[in-house]
């Protein structure tokens, strides 16, 4: 079965816009300006839990859940021209 990113037939962006800046320079601001973004993920994915195991083998007391979710986002969307 194909991946949702080569059997879906998306419509190709006109690029990543000029006025929006790389997700790392964003990211290592001191003061970053903040939206909700609200999603359901898929439960048989189990994100929460590896999530958890995750920052529990790594001895994290924190882990940037957003910072990895705009990452994840930026890239998606900029490989696809948005």
């Amino acid at each position: 079965m194909a991946a949702p990113s080569e059997g879906t037939p998306w419509a190709p962006g006109p690029g990543r816009p000029k006025d929006i800046p790389e997700a790392t320079v964003v990211l290592n601001q001191r003061i970053i300006a903040r939206e909700s973004l609200d999603s359901s993920v898929p439960a048989a994915l189990k994100l929460k839990k590896r999530i958890k195991r995750f920052a529990l083998d790594n001895e994290l007391d924190h882990l940037p859940i957003g910072d990895i979710v705009s990452v994840a986002l930026d890239e998606w969307l900029t490989t696809r021209g948005f």
